[in-house]
């Protein structure tokens, strides 16, 4: 099995993909819920996640930190420093230009593997995890 982290604080988002997963007894992935954005680095380091599935407004309230006017990557940095062998995948609004770039820069620059719109299939979401 698979250990992927959801990295939120939106619990109807969380509560909803968990329930989705569980509803598939098939999956080979196991979710473990991070709601805590203050201690998810911590958490992911316990549980020895395998896929880190990061909320962009999280990483918005865990980075307060910017650099000419770009928000900041430095909890992916330290979950990468911590955990070299954890996939990074964030959740990103495809109507926020600000969040779509900063991704796609993180991408580019290799500081996360892959990004996913909110508006994908949970299909999708669920054959992206399942890859990485």
């Amino acid at each position: 099995m698979k250990k992927i982290a959801l990295i939120t604080t939106n619990k109807i988002l969380a509560e909803s993909l968990d329930s989705a997963m569980k509803s598939m007894p098939n999956s080979k992935l196991e979710l473990v819920l991070l709601l805590n954005s203050h201690q998810a680095l911590l958490d992911a380091e316990i549980h020895e996640i395998e896929v880190a599935l990061i909320d962009m407004g999280t990483i918005n309230v865990m980075d307060k930190a910017r650099v000419e006017g770009d928000r900041s990557l430095s909890f992916c940095e330290r979950l990468n420093k911590s955990l070299p062998n954890c996939q990074i995948l964030l959740l990103v609004s495809g109507d926020d230009l600000v969040n779509r770039e900063l991704a796609t820069k993180a991408k580019k620059k290799k500081i996360i593997h892959d990004f996913v719109f909110y508006d994908a299939s949970l299909k999708y979401l669920l054959a992206k995890l399942t890859a990485l």
